[in-house]
């Protein structure tokens, strides 16, 4: 007996595919992921994710497709908290400026992965299948003009060129399913580099910044115990312990002290 796949439920799996590979990023081991979510702002280490040829796979969350993705780096011998509050303001002020792109992307992740099945897999309707067609490719349209117009009004000049949005909105025109993360991509290609930890610092309320301020020093204890025994990483052990003691310094601070930067950072969405 043999299992066969028909060509419409062939059409789904393969957006299925086609978003969850435009959706997975590759970070190196010093670098980390900063996301704007509804509780407030959340990080991840690239360690959370599959190890992959010494680079670490992971998903941001896949059913928050408005919610801004950064990438930042840390250095794990140098760290130094708090620091400069005014890369982390800027970043927050860019966050907050995809509100736009909620309603349409939504309403193309319906059409998507529930109209379309329906269409396909239940109607068996040419004309259900044509209407929904049209619709995906207005929304996708929608949101490749929203993407051209957050390139040319970008008064802070923050990404690293305005081809790069242009590069973007043609993209997801030729692919509807990459559409999907758009403000992904828009959010990954973000010119300035701040540090992950002194932003996280600044923008994290109290309890989501212990919590991540824990799982940095998991991190950097693995990563040490692994070198222990290598003579010729010596000072970078050394290294390593002086900022892992700054890091444990800045965690046991009096949160009193810290919640006002967070908060005034927040005010901005």
């Amino acid at each position: 007996m043999y299992f066969t796949i028909t060509t419409q439920m062939q059409i789904v799996l393969i957006i299925c595919l086609f978003y969850l590979y435009d959706a997975a990023l590759l970070l190196k081991p010093e670098e980390g992921l900063l996301r704007k979510s509804r509780r407030g702002w959340l990080a991840q280490l690239a360690s959370r994710g599959f190890e992959l040829r010494q680079n670490w796979l992971l998903w941001p969350s896949i059913f928050a497709i408005h919610q801004p993705v950064y990438r930042l780096r840390w250095d794990a011998t140098h760290i130094t908290l708090p620091g400069d509050a005014m890369p982390a303001t800027a970043l927050a002020k860019h966050a907050s400026s995809f509100r736009a792109f909620i309603l349409p992307l939504y309403l193309l992740g319906a059409l998507l992965f529930l109209a379309l099945p329906v269409a396909l897999l239940v109607l068996h309707s040419e004309l259900a299948q044509l209407i929904t067609l049209a619709l995906i490719y207005l929304c996708t349209a929608c949101i490749s003009v929203l993407t051209w117009r957050h390139g040319k009004h970008d008064p802070g000049k923050h990404y690293r060129d305005r081809a790069t949005t242009r590069s973007i909105a043609v993209q997801i025109l030729l692919c509807p399913p990459f559409a999907l993360n758009v403000v992904r991509k828009l959010s990954l290609a973000y010119g300035a580099q701040p540090d992950l930890l002194q932003t996280t610092h600044a923008l994290m309320d109290t309890p989501h910044w212990s919590e991540f301020a824990q799982l940095v020093q998991s991190a950097m204890q693995r990563e040490m115990h692994e070198l222990a025994d290598l003579p010729e990483y010596a000072q970078h052990l050394e290294q390593m312990q002086q900022a892992l003691r700054a890091l444990k310094a800045s965690a046991e601070a009096n949160p009193e002290t810290d919640a006002p930067v967070a908060h005034a950072m927040t005010q901005l969405d």
